[in-house]
């Protein structure tokens, strides 16, 4: 398995101090992680601090397996737009240095009053011209079941529609644990993307305590909130069986919820590579 780490969940935990920059990359280095995933916005809240973390994986000879570039596409009108790509460009700009093949474009959702169909056809216009600008870069752009709006484009229906409508170009990074926030089991979700997929995040979820207003509800009212990788209803073994079984390749990287964040990624390493040996 290509064990890769979403950098986002640690960014509030380094600028407390919870741990260095150089701790925590050797941390994920010793649980087995060979690449990261950084997030453009965080680059940007604290370029001291990133520059530390990225050049303690370049020294431990980590790679850049995706970057998350994030864009709202739809915005309220063409001067959003227009912005929202200027940010897709800065974003393949840095892929680029890095090295990296894959630049994921989550953060999109429809206008105030905007209906989910008339955001969808705008997304994907606004994909295709996403791919335009990466085509000279030879990076795959991307988009992910985003569960922070479960009714919009996370049901894999609906990635699968606003990718085909954006054209070939436009990929995948497949999340198992968003496709619960809109009720659709991940093992389902799978078949529908695989040939879109370029790129995967694993996370695990569980029901919401009864009364909790914590995590995330779905559009048929049921709350998950987050757990260790391995120990939640976001069917992981199974996922990685499937992936396993159909061939796929490319990195699959850890977004830890639980805290501390290191800790969490260790215990959710160890997860994933123990089912990759059994497979």
């Amino acid at each position: 398995m290509k064990l890769s780490c979403m950098l986002f969940t640690f960014h509030s935990e380094l600028k407390e101090g919870a741990y260095s920059p150089a701790d925590l990359v050797s941390k994920l280095h010793g649980a087995g992680v060979r690449a990261v995933e950084p997030m453009l916005r965080n680059l940007e809240d604290a370029p001291e601090l990133w520059a530390d973390v990225m050049a303690a994986a370049n020294d431990a000879g980590m790679v850049y397996s995706c970057l998350d570039i994030g864009a709202n596409l739809i915005g309220e009108g063409d001067a959003d737009r227009v912005a929202a790509l200027d940010t897709v460009k800065q974003g393949l700009d840095l892929c680029a240095e890095l090295d990296c093949t894959v630049g994921l474009i989550p953060g999109s959702r429809p206008a105030p009053g905007m209906s989910n169909d008339e955001g969808r056809k705008i997304y994907s216009e606004q994909l295709g011209k996403a791919a335009e600008l990466a085509a000279p870069y030879g990076i795959s752009v991307c988009i992910e079941d985003f569960g922070v709006i479960p009714d919009f484009v996370c049901h894999s229906s609906h990635v699968l529609q606003v990718v085909s409508d954006a054209g070939p170009e436009v990929m995948v990074a497949w999340d198992n644990g968003n496709f619960l926030l809109a009720d659709e089991w991940p093992v389902d979700a799978w078949p529908p993307l695989r040939d879109r997929t370029v790129h995967v995040h694993i996370k695990d979820w569980v029901p919401a305590p009864e009364g909790s207003d914590a995590g995330i509800v779905t559009p048929a009212g049921k709350r998950w909130v987050g757990s260790h990788i391995g120990q939640g209803q976001a069917q992981v073994a199974e996922c990685l069986k499937l992936m396993h079984a159909d061939g796929y390749d490319g990195w699959v990287s850890l977004e830890v919820s639980m805290r501390p964040a290191d800790d969490a990624a260790v215990i959710g390493a160890q997860y994933l590579l123990e089912v990759a040996a059994s497979l």
